[in-house]
């Protein structure tokens, strides 16, 4: 789970860390950070999913165990947080456009050198950006889910009330402009896809089993469809919702 809570930490700093993940207005390189402290994967995975790299990882943790999580959070973003941020806006801005590591560079502040030398091509930046927005996505997703309720059987409708929330978002049209696949990257691998939704599954799958629904992997191949088809939801909203609620209404029906 990307948004375990780390035992080093006080209470008062996971707080301030779950509410930057939570957030839907946090700015990108905000919410990894916050999620890099507050996450309990290895600093391989989890730097590896941010796009970021392990010693970032590590160093953010260090940091925030020193200077605490306000500080940290609070920082400038660095040539590759401006780097990140910058191709993301790109890929996600409306209308005909084409992400080109000299416009990036240059919007990011950064030389053309360096910049090279983080990604050798705009199609490796792309991914790169939509690994990461994916990666921000499931930690806001889970972090939301199990703050909304104690109860086990209550959080499986907490899926349906977030998932909801995130499709009537101002957030949702760029979280789905950056989970397609651009037309100025057609060598856009598949791979970050099928790894996002097989989190997702992994996720349900352990709010079904800790709810002791008697078919967990139906819950999670619930909730996968329903992230994978979310454009549908948002066609018709009011309509989803409630089909929504009535699946899970079926599901929990033989504990109670």
């Amino acid at each position: 789970m990307m948004t375990g809570e780390s035992t080093v930490l006080r209470a008062v700093e996971r707080s301030r860390l779950a509410a930057a993940v939570s957030g839907w207005s946090t700015a990108d390189y905000v919410t990894v950070r916050a999620l890099v402290a507050l996450g309990d994967d290895t600093p391989e995975r989890i730097g590896r999913f941010t796009a970021m790299g392990r010693q970032f990882v590590a160093e953010v943790r260090r940091r925030v165990r020193e200077l605490g999580a306000q500080a940290v959070l609070a920082e400038p973003p660095s040539a590759s947080e401006r780097v990140l941020e910058t191709a993301t806006d790109q890929i996600v801005q409306p209308g005909p456009r084409e992400l080109t590591m000299s416009t990036v560079a240059d919007l990011a502040g950064v030389p053309r050198r360096t910049l090279y030398n983080m990604y050798a091509a705009s199609g490796e930046l792309v991914e790169a950006c939509r690994r990461r927005g994916q990666t921000i996505w499931r930690a806001r997703f889970e972090q939301l889910v199990l703050a909304a309720a104690d109860d086990p059987q209550q959080r499986l409708f907490a899926v349906v009330d977030v998932l909801d929330a995130w499709v009537g978002s101002e957030r949702f049209r760029r979280d789905q402009a950056l989970s397609a696949r651009p037309s100025f990257a057609p060598e856009l691998r598949e791979d970050d896809l099928r790894d996002h939704l097989a989190e997702i599954e992994r996720f349900a799958n352990g709010l079904a089993i800790a709810a002791q629904l008697r078919a967990p992997d139906e819950f999670g191949a619930f909730v996968t469809t329903l992230v994978a088809g979310a454009a549908a939801w948002f066609d018709r909203r009011e309509a989803a919702r409630a089909s929504s609620v009535a699946v899970v209404e079926r599901l929990v029906a033989p504990l109670r």
